[in-house]
């Protein structure tokens, strides 16, 4: 099974992620952007993961989820990795409280690491994933809207942790919870 372990969203920040999509969209540009009831705060990618680890998967996000309190915060920015300028990832960040998020992810690696899998590669950087541009293309014109765009900022409630599983389809990925818990 392919699985992540993440923070879910509240339905308004999805609604108002969703209808800044959709102006991206109009706005051109080779960018497969994520559908609104997708989107999450990924706490950790696992992969492919063997059948005996969902068990202790959905115990540690539970042991997780009793150390955590719930977190509010604020999206409040649009930025790219590498970078905005040639991006490959479109993504909102947060800009308060991310301390926060980072000391649940780091307690989820340790434990992660704990049951087998390798180390994570880069340091955890809190972002929502808004859109993916394949490697080699440029966005032109949609790059100069995007580094202009501004919006309210949009309060955001993390109060729970899941064990998901991705499906991936032709039609994007589908999503199945197997295992949430409250901070």
């Amino acid at each position: 099974m392919r699985l992540f372990i993440a923070f879910p969203l509240e339905e308004p920040a999805t609604r108002r992620l969703g209808e800044i999509v959709t102006e991206f969209e109009r706005n051109g540009g080779p960018v497969k952007w994520v559908d609104p009831k997708n989107m999450h705060l990924t706490a950790r990618f696992l992969g492919e993961t063997p059948d005996n680890l969902v068990d202790p998967l959905m115990k540690l996000v539970t042991s997780v989820s009793g150390k955590g309190a719930v977190i509010r915060t604020v999206i409040q920015q649009i930025g790219g990795f590498p970078n905005l300028h040639r991006p490959r990832v479109i993504w909102a960040g947060m800009d308060n409280e991310v301390n926060k998020l980072i000391l649940v992810a780091a307690e989820i690696e340790r434990q992660v690491q704990q049951l087998g899998f390798a180390a994570e590669s880069k340091p955890f950087k809190p972002h929502l994933t808004l859109g993916r541009v394949r490697e080699g293309v440029k966005i032109g014109n949609s790059l100069d809207y995007l580094m202009r765009y501004q919006f309210a900022p949009i309060p955001l409630l993390f109060d729970r942790i899941a064990l998901i599983k991705s499906t991936l389809t032709p039609r994007g990925p589908i999503y199945d919870v197997l295992h949430e818990r409250s901070l």
